[in-house]
């Protein structure tokens, strides 16, 4: 696909961010690995990549920092650093872990109607995020890092 039509099947799946949540459209990108859009409003950015091998879609929200999306999940989990953002996946895992959302060819459908489900599953379960609610942060901080704690671990003893 084309950068165009990824843009307009991206921003069309989640379009209630533009028109209920008044998010803007910073960038998108098209790149050999796959897509990915960025977009913000007053209190939170959102990062949505689409991984075309894996045919999988990650979303990330983050709460703005001083107005700008700063990716620190890495630096944070090796540090008592707080998260600035957590991928949607954390998010069910903590609301509703039965419901995790798996690779399109898992379920047999295709790109825009995968996107149209992961787009439900964060408008269902991230909208207090979106909102700018930000009080799970610190319960998603806690369960991210006690996930990797571990990996680091044994990744730093080597």
């Amino acid at each position: 696909m084309k950068k165009r039509e990824l843009d307009n099947l991206f921003i069309e799946a989640f379009d209630f961010l533009f028109t209920e949540y008044s998010f803007k459209n910073i960038s998108s990108k098209l790149e050999s690995w796959g897509y990915k859009l960025i977009a913000a409003n007053s209190t939170t950015g959102i990062e949505i990549k689409c991984e075309f091998r894996e045919a999988f879609i990650v979303v990330v929200v983050y709460r703005l920092i001083d107005g700008k999306i700063i990716n620190n999940i890495d630096r944070a989990v090796r540090s008592n650093e707080p998260m600035a953002g957590f991928g949607l996946e954390w998010i069910i895992k903590l609301k509703n872990p039965e419901l995790q959302i798996k690779s399109a060819y898992d379920y047999e459908i295709n790109l825009n109607d995968y996107a149209l489900m992961v787009a439900g599953r964060l408008k269902e379960y991230a909208s207090d995020i979106l909102n700018g609610d930000f009080s799970m942060f610190g319960t998603l901080d806690a369960m991210v890092k006690e996930s990797y704690k571990d990996y680091y671990k044994k990744r730093n003893s080597h």
